[in-house]
Parts: structure tokens; sequence; C-alpha cells
């Protein structure tokens, strides 16, 4: 999977439930009781550089407060680096987004507000500011022309399990989000399993049960699916485990051709090496390897009943 955090991020928060219930509870108190939250619904849209998308995701919200209406612009950083420019980057990301809204609403006399949120998960805490005048010289004779404006952050590098709240859906995405960089996360899976427990008992349960595993399995290279599936095994009822075990197959036949996957690219590299095979030719076998990963993973897409697309 070429992003896993991002197809995580996206497939937990375009739910609108699971949207709803983290603003409500992430958001500051001010904030929340002042927007209708019966409005709220995903606009499309992405405005990552092409070029970061590994490293960031994003999602636009529509909501009214009044009657008027604001943008929620969440940022989501997959990697465990913190970045300071991260003011400046929001900035850019508001104005592309400001632009876009000007284009479809030509007649508009007014820009919506947008409240930029930073969704953040990597090892170390956030520790830089979140205020756009921290980024800059002493601002002197041109600090009343520069912008002044802050970005909410959430941090879930160090959040407590006692400090994670809202949907069941929700709390299994922040606790497996918060803790996926943890080299004992092998550890931690003991005391997530009953939130996987509830998960299941859930009407859609068992299919975001086959995306939280997706995830684990490609974002964290301390556990292995059968570590996962024991212990699950023990946590579900009988009546959900024969559900699980498909997904576990699934799972299971994806890391065999993705280990078959990496031992040729180590094979074909030493050929390449060698001249017996051109790098063109080696390119175009594991593209074969990599097409044949996608379609066990499409396969199993359609194994897992109701599963849902990414809105």
């Amino acid at each position: 999977m070429k992003n896993p955090h991002d197809k995580f991020f996206k497939e937990t928060l375009t739910r609108r439930e699971n949207a709803v219930s983290f603003f409500r509870e992430y958001l500051p108190p001010e904030i929340v009781s002042r927007l209708d939250w019966r409005t709220l619904k995903i606009a499309k849209g992405s405005f990552v550089d092409p070029e970061l998308r590994e490293r960031f995701s994003d999602i636009v919200y529509e909501i009214r407060a009044k009657g008027r209406l604001l943008l929620i612009y969440l940022l989501m950083e997959h990697q465990s680096t913190v970045d300071p420019w991260m003011p400046l980057r929001f900035l850019h990301y508001m104005t592309e987004l400001w632009e876009l809204w000007r284009k479809q609403n030509p007649k508009a006399d007014k820009l919506p507000g947008i409240i930029p949120v930073l969704f953040y998960h990597g090892e170390d805490e956030w520790d830089v500011s979140v205020h756009f005048r921290d980024i800059l010289e002493e601002p002197g004779l041109t600090g009343e022309f520069v912008p002044r404006f802050r970005y909410l952050l959430r941090d879930f590098s160090s959040s407590g399990d006692d400090e994670i709240k809202g949907t069941v859906m929700l709390r299994l995405f922040l606790t497996v989000m918060g803790k996926i960089f943890s080299p004992g996360f092998a550890d931690e899976l003991e005391r997530i399993m009953p939130l996987f427990a509830e998960l299941s008992e859930k009407k859609t349960g068992m299919q975001y049960l086959d995306t939280v595993l997706r995830y684990i399995y490609h974002a964290c290279d301390t556990v292995t699916p059968k570590d996962v599936e024991t212990k699950l095994l023990q946590a579900i009822d009988e009546d959900k485990k024969g559900v699980l075990m498909t997904i576990a197959e699934q799972l299971r036949a994806e890391g065999e051709i993705k280990g078959e996957i990496k031992g040729k690219i180590e094979l074909y590299q030493e050929l390449v090496g060698i001249g017996l095979i051109s790098r063109g030719m080696a390119e175009q076998k594991v593209a074969d390897l990599m097409r044949k990963l996608e379609e066990v993973t499409k396969a199993a897409d359609k194994k897992v009943p109701g599963k849902p697309l990414i809105h």
C-alpha cells in the first residue's frame, strides 16, 4: 500500500459520524458550541502539493454557524517529524482553498472563514509554535502588513487512553494512529483489544475492522498479521470469527506476494548489476508483481461483506 496513513485517515474521517465526533471532542468548546453540526459535510478537493502527499493528507469540510458558511481544513502530518514551517504551509493551503471557493462562487462578495486544524501522531511531541508570527524575523516596520493567525494543533503522539474520546470507531482510529510509531506497539495490542471487540458488535464494525487491520499491517513493522489475528480471535464473538479469518487469509496472501516482490527486486538488482538482464526488463517484472498484489487487494475488498468505498 503506497500510503497507508492517508488511506486510514480518509476512510475514517470522511465518514460523517466520525468527523462530527472528532471535531466536537477536539475543537475548542467555544467553537463547538457555535457550529451547527447537522450541516457538516465533506467538501471535495485536496490542496496538498502532489510531491508532498507521502507526508501530508487533507480533508475539507463545510459547516454553518448561524446560517453562515465556514470551512474546516484538516491537515494530517503522516511522518514522525515536527515541521516548524507548518504556519506557512497552512497559509498556502488556505489561500488556495479561498481561491478555489471564489472561482466556484463568482457572485459572492465575502470569503468564508477557515478553521485550520493539524492532526499529528508522530513519535516526538509537537514542540514548535502554531502562530504564524513566530516564523518571522522581528517584524519592526512590517508588522502591520503580515498575516496574524494560528492553527489548531491536535497532537496524539503522547495521548493516554483516558484522553481518547468519541465514537468507538474514532477511538480505535486515534489509539492506533497514536501508537503506530511506538516500538512497543505489539504490547499495546492487548490494551486495544476491548475497542476491537466493541467495534465488532457495531453494524458496520467488521467492515471497518478490515480497514484497521490493513493499516496496521502496512504501517507497522513490529507486528505480524498473525499477532493481531491471534488476539482478535480471543476477543470477538464466535459468529464474527468467520469474517475475521477471511480478512486474515487475504492479509497473508498479500504478505506472501510482498515477500516475493522484495526477494525478486533484490534478485533483479543483482542480475542487472552483472548484466544478465536489462534494467527495463527488471522494472517490467517488478511492475507485473505489483499488479498481482493490486489484484489480490481488490479481491479482498470484494470478499469483506459491504466494505465501503472511500468518499
